[in-house]
């Protein structure tokens, strides 16, 4: 004991006492929960009634679209016009509205009216006039299908749109609409409760001002009114609706805010006023029956124990004193007095008393044995709080040391606990954290609004955890980009509700994905946008300008000599000069147009506002006059143009894939006609360009699916008729095309490469005809081959030439192979020795178009050839050009002194042949005699020619 006096109170006060709190506890429980269990019926009572009146009012909105339904169908059957075909129907239908509009109105039926047209532009309105989407209204014409809706602005008016059918068609949409006055007073006149309807009012503005709500409408508003200012002034506006009870003149009235069906969220809701003081007064009046009948229970309880507990309590006295003996561990003692109370009063046998004081007896041994206990687990508890006091160390130091922001907050976002590392982030070191908001530590606005309406979520139970990102400045300004996990801590001793936020600093992340963005979007060498970043601008400028008929022009921009440059000088230096580039085009644009770059050496232009093609071509001039200046790489003084090709939205394109084509093909357009210049897209030349590429395509297929055929123009003796041989001249059955000449498609060959197994097939196919030709008795004669400047170079020009022979069994004298003087003259070296290999084995080989090359006479007295071909541009002139005629005859002479034959080409008139053959010219090749024929013609020519010279025979 510690020796201090206390004030002595007896058992039996404390037994009464004790009865007396217990007996009014239990009476008290027993009220409460009567009171409770009142309570909650009168709440559910008030739940079910709030619920079927609300049920009631949506029931009569809904009811009354159906009224509206009726209203909107029965206008258009209403005709009060005259027939006038000068007026359309809509309009007629306009006129019966005005004259009909201010009966509906009067009697209820409608507020207001709207007409629209098949464009769902409007015709006409009467009445309130509201916004109603363009697109609900194409909606009704499109789908044919009525529309209602509830619109809440400063009224609620509910509305039915219709489509409507004039003489037999579709013209447009009516919609009509109605207040909703008439669903309130309504249900008024069904029930004895007050009702108003009250929307969101502009920022300090309406009744309600607190609230943020206006009262549109309300039954008995002079009493109402204020009891719906004293509930806002009292209380805290719930959006999603609720019941409020307050207190007036020693009423009580329920007040039920009810959101609004159909209209969007926190714009209008319904108000119920009921007076339930009735109610509450029944409730009290038990409540009182319960209280007084309890205390009479106590009483009678108190008076009775009060006679029972004398005599144990005088036994209790006596222990009591015994007792003190256990304090002072005298337990020996203690159990020795105690013996004498077991024989005592022994009337009735034994009770409590006797079970006490065994109880005491036992109990007495025990704390002799826990004594003993107690000092051993002493130490050993002592050992246990050290440790426990080592982990409680450990976890501490672990928070406060940890790379992580870790704060707890209640949920208005106010903090409560903050970790080291946290506090210096935050700057919140030295400073009331009390005073401190998570809220205010967010940057944007947008952040601050998702934690908010999240930690609702948190606290509502609806998510279990919550994560948010956040942007955070530290104290010296740095940014930081935070990832944020939110969950609610259990609360088990009735504090506030706290959230746990555990924040990890993912700048480093971040700046990675920013770079990472910027690089997808970015050219990285120039830092300009890629192609796919102007892909998406153009597109957008393109969505931009349809509408208003703008226009949008690209530039297709590739450097000359880049390729030159990076070869010579290496791709250092030509990373430097795109670089320069870059800035040097830039300098060109308006800050408002799009420079990227394409890859490579090319660039493009995107220029957004543009008024026509001019505007383009000023930009493009710009930019070939900045790159006449000359670039300085370091050392090096570089010289590089550029070719830019320009497509003009919309005349050259509808969309941008289509345009940066067109512009890429105009760039090329403008290399063919010889760089350093720009070109706008021509249609024609790009179809030109597409031709030739199918052709291209068409043409590798061409040798395998035998569409090639061969044409052979005879070669005729003027003096005796005679044909002496033919030239095999190749032509194309294209599929669709029809039959191409072999200007369409020989230079495509040489530039695909196609030109050595077209020429090998002419030679083969060459070759297996003459061969055929002499089998049926046709003389024998020369079959003339056109060799390309590819083939002679070939490795396999002599075999090609042998394996035609041998295969076709045509004798070598048969053959004739036509070479270009070109070629031969430019390159002896490659020309010459194969060329005498084939006149050595037997062939024929002529110089065709002879005198349009080099022409150069020392090499043509060197060459292996028999035959010259005058070429048909001389000839053409016969008669006109005393020149050509000059050259003609001085070519001759030249190819008599040599030994040479000679074959004029492209004789078409009786002037030209008798030049020719006065000046020694027999051997002639023209339409004068045939045009290239195909095989059997071919063959019925050269059976009428020898008939010709039978026949001449014959006459001499």
């Amino acid at each position: 004991m510690d020796g201090t006096h206390r004030k002595f109170f007896s058992l039996r006060w404390k037994i009464f006492t004790l009865l007396v709190v217990v007996l009014v506890g239990v009476q008290g429980m027993y009220a409460f929960f009567s009171l409770t269990h009142l309570n909650e019926q009168f709440r559910q009572q008030r739940q079910q009634i709030n619920k079927s009146e609300i049920a009631r009012l949506d029931g009569s909105v809904e009811a009354s679209y159906q009224r509206l339904l009726e209203a909107a169908e029965l206008l258009p059957l209403i005709d009060t016009s005259q027939e006038d075909n000068y007026i359309t129907p809509l309009a007629r239908l306009s006129q019966t509205i005005n004259l009909k509009f201010d009966s509906f109105q009067l009697t209820g039926s409608v507020n207001a009216a709207y007409l629209y047209d098949s464009k769902a532009r409007m015709v006409g309105f009467w009445g309130e006039k509201v916004h109603i989407s363009e697109a609900d209204i194409q909606q009704v014409f499109d789908s044919e299908r009525p529309l209602r809706k509830l619109i809440c602005t400063s009224i609620c008016l509910r509305y039915v749109a219709i489509p409507i059918q004039l003489d037999g068609k579709k013209q447009g949409v009516l919609m009509v609409g109605r207040f909703l006055f008439d669903v309130i007073y309504e249900i008024k006149q069904q029930t004895a409760l007050d009702i108003g309807l009250v929307l969101q009012a502009p920022e300090g503005a309406g009744e309600l001002g607190s609230w943020g709500l206006l009262i549109n409408s309300l039954t008995n508003r002079a009493q109402n009114q204020e009891l719906l200012e004293q509930v806002s002034l009292h209380n805290t506006f719930k959006p999603a609706g609720g019941s409020y009870v307050l207190e007036h003149n020693d009423h009580y009235y329920e007040v039920l805010f009810s959101p609004l069906q159909g209209v969007a969220e926190g714009s209008a809701y319904w108000v119920v006023l009921d007076d339930i003081s009735g109610h509450l007064l029944s409730i009290r009046h038990s409540l009182m029956n319960y209280l007084l009948l309890g205390a009479g229970g106590i009483l009678t309880a108190l008076i009775l124990l009060s006679l029972l507990l004398q005599k144990p309590l005088r036994f209790f006295t006596l222990l009591s004193g015994e007792l003190s003996l256990l304090s002072r561990s005298e337990f020996g003692e203690f159990r020795n007095n105690l013996q004498q109370f077991r024989n005592r009063d022994k009337t009735f046998g034994e009770d409590e008393r006797d079970l006490l004081v065994h109880s005491a007896l036992l109990l007495s041994e025990q704390l002799e044995r826990l004594e003993d206990e107690v000092d051993e687990r002493t130490d050993s508890l002592e050992k246990s709080r050290q440790a426990l006091t080592k982990e409680r160390d450990f976890l501490f130091g672990l928070l406060e040391t940890a790379p992580l922001v870790i704060i707890t907050q209640n949920s208005k976002g106010q903090l409560r606990s903050v970790n080291h590392f946290g506090l210096q982030l935050m700057d919140l070191e030295g400073k009331s954290l009390r005073k401190a908001s998570f809220i205010d530590t967010l940057q944007r606005e947008e952040e601050r609004l998702e934690f908010l309406a999240n930690t609702h979520r948190l606290m509502e139970g609806l998510e279990s955890e919550v994560r948010t990102d956040s942007v955070l400045l530290d104290t010296i300004g740095h940014r930081h980009d935070l990832s944020w996990l939110h969950v609610r801590l259990r609360n088990s001793h009735g504090d506030e509700p706290l959230i746990l936020s555990i924040g990890m600093d993912i700048s480093d992340r971040k700046r990675a994905e920013r770079r990472l963005h910027w690089l997808a979007n970015h050219d990285p060498l120039t830092e300009r946008p890629n192609r796919l970043f102007f892909m998406s601008c153009m597109n957008d400028a393109i969505e931009k300008n349809r509408g208003q008929h703008g226009h949008v022009a690209v530039l297709f921009i590739d450097l000359d000599r880049f390729k030159e440059v990076n070869d010579s000088l290496g791709h250092s230096v030509g990373d430097k000069l795109l670089k320069v580039a870059t800035r040097r085009i830039s300098d060109c644009i308006r800050d408002s147009d799009l420079l990227a770059r394409q890859g490579g050496d090319e660039f493009s232009v995107l220029l957004t506002s543009v008024g026509d093609l001019e505007g383009a071509e000023v930009v493009a001039s710009k930019i070939l006059q900045a790159f006449q200046q000359p670039f300085w790489i370091g050392e090096y003084e570089i010289v590089v143009t550029v070719s830019i090709g320009i497509s003009l939205f919309p005349d050259h394109g509808i969309d941008g894939a289509t345009l940066i084509k067109h512009a890429d093909v105009a760039m090329f357009q403008a290399k063919d006609a010889g760089k350093n210049c720009y070109y706008i897209y021509d249609v024609e030349k790009d179809n030109q360009r597409f031709e030739r590429f199918s052709l291209g395509a068409d043409l590798r297929k061409a040798i395998q699916n035998d569409e090639l055929v061969l044409y052979y123009q005879p070669q005729v003796d003027a003096l005796s008729n005679r044909v002496i041989g033919v030239e095999a001249l190749v032509r194309w059955q294209h599929p669709t095309a029809g039959l191409l000449s072999p200007d369409r498609f020989i230079p495509l060959a040489e530039e695909l490469d196609l030109i050595i197994p077209l020429g090998e097939w002419v030679l083969r196919e060459a070759c297996q005809q003459m061969q055929a030709w002499i089998r049926v008795g046709v003389p024998e004669m020369r079959v003339a081959v056109n060799l390309s400047v590819q083939q002679i170079a070939h490795e396999r020009l002599i075999k090609s030439v042998e394996e035609a022979l041998s295969d076709s069994g045509l004798s070598a004298d048969c053959l004739e192979l036509e070479i270009t003087e070109n070629f031969v003259i430019q390159q002896p070296e490659v020309s010459v020795g194969k060329l005498t290999y084939l006149r050595e084995q037997g062939v024929t080989l002529a110089m065709d178009d002879f005198g349009t090359g080099y022409s150069s006479l020392s090499y043509l007295k060197k060459l292996p050839i028999d035959r010259l071909k005058i070429d048909r541009s001389f000839v053409k002139d016969i008669g006109i050009d005393r020149s050509d005629e000059s050259i003609i005859k001085a070519t001759l002479a030249m190819c008599h002194s040599l030994g040479l034959e000679v074959v004029a080409e492209g004789v078409e008139t009786t002037e030209q042949l008798n030049f020719l053959t006065e000046n020694g010219c027999q051997i002639i090749q023209g339409y004068y005699y045939s045009k290239p024929l195909p095989p059997e013609a071919l063959m019925s020519f050269i059976c009428n020619q020898q008939a010709l010279v039978d026949e001449a025979k014959e006459r001499l």
